[in-house]
């Protein structure tokens, strides 16, 4: 493997290894559904086909990631190690965040960022809660606000990861609530491999065992 991410890459296969000793008992929340393990990575026929199908480029960290770590798992939704159930296998659970077809809201323009004011999201938001609303319109809303996202993850009841596809911050991840009732949050990392990193260091580091629950991604 030789990458611009080989390095990164080959920190994160180590630090795996590492977070499943020191978490022998899977006290990490969501650890004891995914126990650290992950199928085989995805193969780039497959990545590719992916990318085809549905008219995007996934980012660089996140197809390094699948392509040289692994993809999806025996957890929860056949998810693979990751932060709370776990992540995705490629392709799988696309409509987590929109029950629409993937090949229309995928390749969207991503409007969500870092800091949306709460006011700009209540602006974004608003015709959701127009009396009246016909489904059509309220789905194509929807779809608006959450295009250009790709679901990673669920983190439980109504909360999910994702991964921004297109835009200024491609690559970053989103913390997010499925009825839009709540406002985004961003994790501070800067790519999906660093969210993922930083992930298996606060379990190393004890920080995220300590902690019950363990919301990771959610502060600096």
């Amino acid at each position: 493997m030789d990458t611009p991410h080989s390095q990164q890459i080959g920190r994160i296969k180590k630090k795996l290894l590492e977070a499943k000793t020191i978490d022998k008992d899977c006290l990490v929340f969501g650890a004891s559904a995914h126990k650290y393990a992950m199928h085989s990575p995805a193969t780039i026929s497959q990545v590719e086909s992916f990318e085809a199908t549905y008219g995007i480029q996934l980012p660089e960290c996140y197809r390094a990631f699948k392509l040289h770590v692994g993809n999806g798992g025996t957890s929860y939704q056949n998810s693979g190690a990751g932060p709370y159930y776990g992540i995705y296998t490629l392709g799988d659970h696309l409509d987590t965040l929109v029950y629409e077809d993937p090949k229309i809201f995928l390749k969207n323009n991503c409007c969500l960022y870092p800091k949306m004011k709460d006011a700009q999201w209540k602006k974004l938001t608003k015709i959701l809660d127009e009396d009246g609303l016909s489904d059509e319109v309220y789905y194509e809303e929807f779809t608006k606000i959450y295009g250009g996202i790709l679901p990673l993850g669920t983190q439980g009841c109504t909360y999910v990861h994702g991964l921004l596809l297109n835009g200024p911050h491609k690559g970053k991840v989103v913390n997010l609530e499925m009825s839009a009732d709540q406002k985004p949050f961003f994790a501070p990392d800067t790519t999906f491999l660093d969210w993922y990193e930083r992930w298996l260091d606060e379990i190393i580091s004890g920080k995220l065992i300590k902690k019950s629950p363990s919301w990771f991604g959610y502060t600096q």
